[in-house]
């Protein structure tokens, strides 16, 4: 069942990645164009709110007023149509970047042995509320990664139920340098964290422990 689980979620956070719209985008004609995970985004310095779909996006500017949008990602390209547009228009990430590049602003080197799937995961509940959050890092042995978050929250009793999600996510470049791994992140910038190898207290499971959080390891693996 575990591994079940753990496939699809591989396969989620993936697709997740391999399609992500948040990001700065920059087009020679329109400007820049800033879509953050909240809802909130900018084109050329205009503030706009927005929800997005598979395929679709709908932005609403400060009057109030929708517009309607159909989306594609490829290659670190976002091609949009529809809207205020007259017809299809191609913006490209900011971040764009070859990994040679990017890597030797960091130093350090690419330790295969934390190649994988990592995450966290907390869980709970009471008579009237429930909670649960994972985060996942899958990292990638030519020196990427990529970062998933998602939360939930639920309470009920009575009548009443209500609950909220919330989700977000990274990708960037990483080196590891002893205890300390030095990433460049799509969102944060460049950082050097705290690392450490370290097996889970009860099961024995490998863990590595990144600016003090513990993620254990989502496929079998032997112990440090």
């Amino acid at each position: 069942m575990k591994l079940i689980l753990s496939t699809i979620l591989i396969i989620f956070i993936q697709s997740t990645f391999a399609q992500s719209l948040f990001g700065t985008w920059n087009n020679s004609d329109y400007g820049t164009l800033t879509l953050n995970s909240n809802g909130e985004g900018s084109l050329d310095g205009i503030g706009f709110s927005f929800t997005k779909t598979a395929s679709k996006l709908i932005a609403t500017d400060e009057n109030g007023e929708n517009f309607y949008y159909t989306y594609k990602i490829s290659n670190n390209q976002l091609i949009l149509s529809g809207g205020i547009f007259n017809g299809t228009v191609v913006f490209v990430s900011a971040n764009t970047k070859t990994i040679n590049s990017i890597n030797k602003s960091s130093s350090g080197t690419i330790d295969n042995s934390i190649v994988g799937t990592w995450c966290w995961t907390n869980a709970s509940s009471t008579y009237t509320s429930s909670s649960s959050n994972s985060k996942c890092i899958v990292i990638n042995g030519n020196g990427t990664y990529q970062y998933t978050y998602e939360g939930s929250i639920s309470g009920y009793g009575g009548d009443y139920y209500g609950g909220s999600t919330s989700q977000s996510s990274d990708n960037g470049t990483w080196k590891l340098n002893g205890n300390t791994i030095s990433i460049v992140s799509q969102n944060e910038g460049s950082q050097m964290l705290s690392f450490q190898k370290k097996n889970h207290p009860k099961t024995g499971e490998p863990m590595i422990v990144i600016d003090g959080e513990a993620y254990v390891t989502y496929y079998q693996r032997n112990p440090w």
